[in-house]
C-alpha cells in the first residue's frame, strides 16, 4: 500500500508541515470555534459529539539586528527554483474520482430505518458516499469478542442497496466503567482527571498512547475490523480511518491538556534520558538543576519554552508511534486498502494541544489525510500548505462542519466545498449534520457542490506551475507564537489571483531539540491569568505611566482603565489610552525581541505600535512615538537586540491612531536571552 512511494515520501519528510492560523475577519476578541455536533433526524436521534476548539491568529519572524535598529523580513517570500537541478517539489495532482461524503455517527444505538432515511436524503442531494462511524466501545464490550452485526446492516444498505461507496471511521475511544480497559489505560489532565467527554453522554475516554495494554488492544480491534470489512466489501470501502479523540479524530483531544497519566510521565522521563543521556546534559539544555530525570515535571501543554518543546516532541512521537502501528496492522490484513488520518486542524491555536504541528511526519504511512477547517478560515492557504508537505500520491480531504459554527453561513460552506475540491481534494465531507431544518437551509449548498465537482466535466484543479512562488515557514516559530497571521498576510500578497503557493516548511521543532541553554519568553505562548507569570505584565499606558490591568475571568482577558483596553490570549486592543504588554527582565544580558502586530480586520485605520524601555522610546520606525503603523495587510514586525539590566521593563504598546474602531490587534512577541 505505502511501499511503492517510499522514496518520494522520504523527500517530503525533509519539508515537514505548516502550522498556521487564519486572520480574523471582524473586530472582536477571539472566540471559541465550536464543532457543535447535533445529529438530529426526523426520529429525534441526537448522538453526535460535542466539541470546542479555540482559534486565535498571528505570527512573527525577523532577523535580529543591532540595538535600536529594525530590519523588515523580506526573505520569507521568494521566487521558485524551477531549474532542472532543483525543480519545484510539488507535483500536479491528477484526480480520477471525487467523493462528496455524508458522515453518520453511531455513538448510541440508531434505528436502521433512521439510518436509511439519512442515507436516502443525502444521496438525493448529490452525496455519493457515506462515512460510517464504528465505536470500539460498542463493538467490543467483552474483551476479545467483536460484534459488527449492527454496523454490517448499515453498510449493506449503503453498498448493496444504494450502490454508494463507504468510508469507515473506527473510533478507538472507550467509555467510563469499561471492563476492556482500566482507568490506568486512560489519558489524564494535569490535575489527575480522566480525559473524558465529547459526546452527549459525556463519558467517552481517550486511551493513553503510552499504555501498552491500551494500545495493544486498540490495534487488535482495529486490525480485526479492517479484515472483517475488507473481506465483506472490498473496493466499496474508500478508506479506513482510526480515530482517538472525543472529536473522533486522529489526535490528542484539544478540549484540555493531556496526557499526564503515570504511563505518560514515566515514558517522558525515559524519552529525556534517551535524548540527552545524562541529567547534566539536560540541565545544560534547559538551564536547570535537576538531580535526576524523574524530578522533571511535565509542563503545561501550552508551554512554549525549552521544556515545553521537549514535552511537545515527546507527545508528537507518542502519537506517531500509535498511528504507525495501526497502519502496519492494516497492511498485514488488507494491503491494498487505503489508510487515512484525520485532524481537527493543523494551524489553529489548538494544534499544540492536538499534537498535529508535524502533520507530514504523522502521515508517513497515510494514503489519505483529512483536515477539518473552521468555516471562516483561509481554505486556499490550508489546502496549499497541505499539498505542499505531502506527496502527490496522498489523497486530500476536507470536512464541512455542522451548522452551529461561529459566524458561518451557507455561503461560507459553499465556498469551502468548492475551494477545497478546486485546490486538490479527492474527498469533501459534511459532518455533524442531521436531516432537519438546519440541513434544509443548506440543501442548495450540497447540490451546487456536487453538481460542480461530481459531474462529467468538473473545473480544472489549481496546480503549481513554473511561476509558483514560495513561502517559507518555521515550525518552531509557530509553536512559540501559537498563531500565524503574518504568514497568512504574506500568503494573501503572494497568491496572485488565487494562484497556488508552494509552502516550504522547516521542521526546526521536532528535529532541533534544545541544547544551547538559552532562555526564551513568548506571547501569547506564556499568556497567564496572573501578573508577573513568566515575567509578563498586562497594563494600560496612560500619562506616561504603566497601570496594571485586572483579569476578567468570565471573558478570559485582561481589562484596563478604558472599555477597550484589553489583552487577550494573542490579541490586544487600545482605547483612548494605550494598551501595553510589558516584559520585566529577570536578569541582565543581551536579549533579542521579535515582534509582530497586525490588525485582525482590514476595516480600521490601523494602530501605532511602539516600544518603550523603562518609559523611554526605543526608535523602531517613523510613526508617532518612534513606532510603526500596523494594519491588517502591513503588520508592524521586526526584530531588535537590546542590552538590559535586571528589572528593566520593555513595553510593547499599541495606540489607537485616529479611531478605536476595528482596532483588535493580533500580537506576537518572542524574547530570547543570548546564551
Amino acid at each position: 500500500m505505502k511501499h511503492i512511494r517510499w522514496i518520494t515520501w522520504l523527500l517530503c519528510l525533509l519539508l515537514a508541515t505548516a502550522v498556521l492560523a487564519a486572520c480574523a475577519s471582524q473586530d472582536a476578541p477571539p472566540v471559541a470555534h465550536e464543532h457543535d455536533s447535533v445529529d438530529a433526524t426526523s426520529e429525534a436521534d441526537t448522538d453526535a459529539p460535542d466539541s470546542e476548539e479555540t482559534e486565535t491568529a498571528g505570527a512573527a519572524q525577523t532577523d535580529a539586528v543591532s540595538d535600536g535598529e529594525t530590519e523588515p523580513d523580506t526573505a520569507a517570500v521568494t521566487e521558485p527554483e524551477t531549474s532542472e537541478e532543483n525543480p519545484m517539489p510539488v507535483e500536479p495532482i491528477n484526480i480520477r474520482d471525487r467523493y462528496f461524503i455524508f458522515r453518520i455517527w453511531n455513538f448510541t444505538e440508531r434505528k436502521l430505518s433512521t439510518f436509511k432515511y439519512i442515507v436516502d436524503a443525502a444521496a438525493a442531494d448529490g452525496f455519493n458516499a457515506i462515512k460510517v462511524h464504528i465505536p470500539w466501545y460498542r463493538a467490543e464490550t467483552v474483551s476479545g469478542q467483536y460484534e459488527y452485526a449492527v454496523f454490517d446492516e448499515m453498510i449493506d444498505y449503503v453498498v448493496k442497496e444504494k450502490g454508494m461507496k463507504v468510508a469507515i471511521s473506527i473510533d478507538l475511544t472507550r467509555r467510563k466503567g469499561d471492563t476492556v480497559l482500566t482507568e490506568d489505560d486512560i489519558m489524564r489532565a494535569p490535575n489527575g482527571d480522566l480525559c473524558m467527554g465529547g459526546s452527549e453522554t459525556g463519558d467517552r475516554l481517550q486511551i493513553s498512547f503510552n499504555s501498552e495494554n491500551a494500545v495493544t488492544k486498540a490495534v487488535a480491534f482495529y486490525k480485526d475490523a479492517v479484515k472483517h470489512y475488507d473481506e465483506r466489501y472490498g473496493d466499496a470501502v474508500l478508506f479506513y480511518l482510526p480515530a482517538f479523540s472525543q472529536y473522533a479524530e486522529t489526535e490528542y483531544w484539544c478540549a484540555g491538556e493531556y496526557d499526564y497519566s503515570d504511563n505518560a510521565v514515566k515514558a517522558f522521563h525515559a524519552y529525556l534520558q534517551r535524548t540527552y543521556g545524562t541529567v547534566e546534559a539536560l540541565n545544560t539544555a534547559l538551564s536547570a538543576s535537576y538531580a535526576s530525570f524523574e524530578e522533571v515535571v511535565p509542563p503545561a501543554g501550552t508551554a512554549a519554552d525549552a521544556l515545553g518543546q521537549l514535552w511537545y516532541v515527546f507527545r508528537h512521537e507518542s502519537l506517531k508511534a500509535v498511528i504507525d502501528r495501526l497502519a502496519i496492522a492494516q497492511d498485514e490484513v488488507a494491503e491494498s486498502t487505503k489508510f487515512a488520518i484525520q485532524v481537527g486542524c493543523v494551524y489553529d491555536t489548538a494544534s499544540v494541544l492536538r499534537g498535529t504541528f508535524g502533520i507530514a511526519e504523522l502521515a508517513e504511512h497515510a494514503d489519505v489525510v483529512w483536515i477539518d477547517d473552521g468555516p471562516l478560515m483561509n481554505h486556499h492557504f490550508s489546502m496549499d500548505y497541505i499539498r505542499s508537505v505531502l506527496p502527490a500520491s496522498v489523497e486530500l480531504a476536507q470536512e464541512i462542519d455542522g451548522p452551529y459554527q461561529n459566524g458561518a453561513t451557507p455561503e461560507n460552506y459553499l465556498a469551502q466545498g468548492l475551494t477545497c475540491f478546486a485546490r486538490g481534494c479527492t474527498y469533501v465531507s459534511a459532518a455533524n449534520w442531521g436531516i432537519n431544518a438546519d440541513y434544509e437551509a443548506y440543501r442548495h449548498v450540497w447540490q451546487e457542490i456536487s453538481a460542480t465537482w461530481l459531474g462529467d466535466n468538473p473545473p480544472e484543479v489549481v496546480q503549481p506551475n513554473e511561476n509558483t512562488p514560495m513561502l517559507e515557514i518555521s515550525l518552531r516559530e509557530l509553536f512559540q507564537r501559537r498563531n500565524a497571521d503574518r504568514y497568512i498576510n504574506l500568503y494573501k500578497r503572494t497568491s496572485v489571483d488565487g494562484s497556488f503557493v508552494y509552502i516550504k516548511v522547516v521542521d526546526d521543532l521536532t528535529t532541533e531539540l534544545p541544547a544551547s541553554g538559552s532562555v526564551m519568553y513568548a506571547f501569547p505562548g506564556d499568556f497567564a491569568t496572573e501578573q508577573g507569570i513568566k515575567n509578563w505584565n498586562y497594563c494600560t499606558y496612560k500619562r506616561n505611566k504603566l497601570i496594571p490591568m485586572t483579569f476578567d475571568a468570565a471573558n478570559n482577558r485582561w481589562k484596563g482603565e478604558g472599555e477597550f483596553n484589553l489583552i487577550m490570549n494573542g490579541t490586544m486592543h487600545p482605547d483612548n489610552a494605550d494598551t501595553a504588554l510589558v516584559f520585566k527582565a529577570p536578569k541582565g544580558g543581551e536579549i533579542t525581541c521579535e515582534y509582530s502586530f497586525a490588525l485582525a480586520s482590514d476595516e480600521g485605520d490601523g494602530v501605532i505600535f511602539y516600544i518603550l524601555r523603562n518609559g523611554e522610546t526605543v526608535e523602531i520606525g517613523d510613526a508617532r512615538n518612534g513606532g510603526i503603523l500596523a494594519t491588517c495587510d502591513t503588520p508592524a514586525e521586526g526584530s531588535i537586540t537590546l542590552t538590559v539590566a535586571e528589572g528593566d521593563e520593555i513595553a510593547f504598546v499599541i495606540n489607537k491612531n485616529n479611531s478605536t474602531a476595528f482596532d483588535s490587534t493580533v500580537a506576537s512577541v518572542i524574547i530570547e536571552y543570548e546564551s
